[in-house]
């Protein structure tokens, strides 16, 4: 077990000590389209024109240093490319409480490991099609309806696992799989949302949306590998039962506020 908790604290800090990504690849599209009309921009021009986004972009430029280290890197080659959005779809995940809550939810109630890895696998498969999908302009939701669908999925997947499909049945795991790859293809459109406001380069497009959904699954793995060896060890304690059903009656009312919010927010 503390090889788990090891691997996880080590994935975590290596993650989030990592230097902040400042290539071309990942900058917004506002500030690419600007780089692109204004070519003889002075940084302190540039650092201006920043400040007027959002913060997350500004904090991108909080000096002229910042900037020309941009411009100085606005060209990477494949392999770093690939590591930007793989550090970019681990950061994604594990900075969304909607989608780590959901994973959770589907855990809460552990049968076997191929209960688990079914899944898991399920829900891969079904946020990999539509982030691929969306990432390539094929299939785009506005996220007025896929956000509060997303906070709508953590609410029903967290009551369907504590108190519906409770029992170890071939047709209560077949629904369960079901639910989970339903939902997921929501998801993948919530993953794919990021994407849009990022200029990913033509000639590295396949790369970067392959990178990026692999960041995905590897935080989606340090959420597993943290939680299961807790409820593994918590399972058979007669305490459990009572303590997973009031964590699921609270993730379900936190998510149905989100949809709430989700739903009333302009």
């Amino acid at each position: 077990m503390k090889k788990y908790f090891i691997f996880t604290l080590g994935a975590i800090v290596f993650l989030s000590s990592a230097p902040p990504v400042f290539a071309h690849d990942l900058l917004p599209k506002q500030v690419v389209q600007y780089l692109a009309e204004h070519p003889h921009a002075t940084p302190e021009e540039i650092q201006t024109y920043a400040q007027t986004l959002d913060p997350a972009t500004a904090a991108k430029f909080t000096n002229t240093k910042d900037v020309v280290e941009t411009l100085r890197n606005q060209r990477t080659n494949l392999l770093d490319n690939s590591f930007d959005f793989l550090k970019l779809g681990v950061g994604h995940i594990l900075s969304g409480p909607d989608h780590i809550l959901f994973v959770l939810s589907m855990l809460l109630v552990f049968a076997t490991i191929t209960e688990l890895l079914q899944l898991t696998s399920t829900f891969t498969i079904a946020h990999s099609i539509t982030l691929l999908l969306a990432g390539s302009g094929i299939l785009v939701l506005s996220p007025r309806i896929t956000e509060p669908l997303i906070a709508f999925s953590i609410a029903y997947m967290a009551i369907f696992t504590v108190f519906v499909a409770k029992s170890d049945t071939p047709r209560a795991l077949r629904n369960k799989i079901a639910t989970v790859f339903f939902f997921g293809l929501f998801h993948g459109l919530g993953f794919a949302g990021l994407l849009r406001e990022i200029a990913i380069p033509n000639d590295k497009f396949l790369s970067s949306l392959l990178s990026f959904n692999i960041g995905i699954e590897v935080g989606q793995l340090i959420i597993v590998f943290c939680a299961v060896p807790c409820i593994f060890f918590a399972r058979n304690k007669s305490w459990y039962p009572k303590v997973i059903q009031v964590l699921a009656s609270a993730i379900s009312l936190v998510a149905l506020f989100w949809v709430l919010q989700r739903l009333l927010t302009p």
